[in-house]
């Protein structure tokens, strides 16, 4: 009983979907499964799931390297959100989502994937996004200044060039070219 109990838990329920929203950024962990939000800001962690039975609540646990909490909710039009309202250090880990659901006399659940949530100093953004604004303007002003400088300017092409002594009025041996055109006649 328990090993068709199994297979059919697994056809009736599919994998939740778990995002995380912020009021600067929206990150679905369908493709990616990680974000990160800045550090004070509120952020919604929302559980979400295909179902064709109605009801059903939605498991948000967290784990990081010392910490362990679990929140829960009832399905209200197949979703959850949990709302942090200010994102600390401490809320950095995963995060998964569980939808249980009782039907047919039997408890049936699924898990999402794993979301990694980061939590960030918007102080150290500033001043990445700073560095790398200064960079690309320095870089744009030494662009220009070389392009100031050397316009107008010709551009220099060395060649090895044999001197053509005819063409400059001397000839091989010193003299000009009308001598030798003379002894030439003779």
């Amino acid at each position: 009983m328990s090993i068709c109990h199994s297979a059919f838990n697994h056809d009736l329920l599919v994998q939740p979907i778990i995002s995380v929203s912020s009021r600067n950024e929206v990150t679905h962990a369908l493709k990616q499964r990680s974000a990160g939000v800045s550090q004070g800001s509120s952020f919604t962690i929302s559980c979400s799931i295909q179902s064709q039975y109605p009801g059903g609540s939605f498991q948000l646990s967290f784990t990081s390297s010392n910490i362990t909490y679990s929140y829960t909710q009832l399905a209200i039009n197949h979703s959850a959100h949990f709302l942090f309202p200010a994102a600390e250090p401490t809320h950095s880990g995963n995060y998964s989502c569980v939808y249980s659901v009782y039907v047919f006399n039997h408890n049936f659940s699924s898990e999402s994937h794993l979301l990694t949530l980061t939590v960030s100093d918007p102080i150290v953004f500033i001043i990445r996004t700073s560095v790398l604004l200064l960079s690309l303007l320095l870089f744009i002003s030494m662009i220009y200044c070389r392009h100031k400088t050397t316009r107008g300017q010709p551009t220099v092409r060395q060649k090895n060039v044999k001197l053509d002594y005819y063409r400059q009025g001397v000839g091989e041996d010193g003299g000009g070219v009308e001598e030798e055109q003379e002894e030439a006649a003779l």
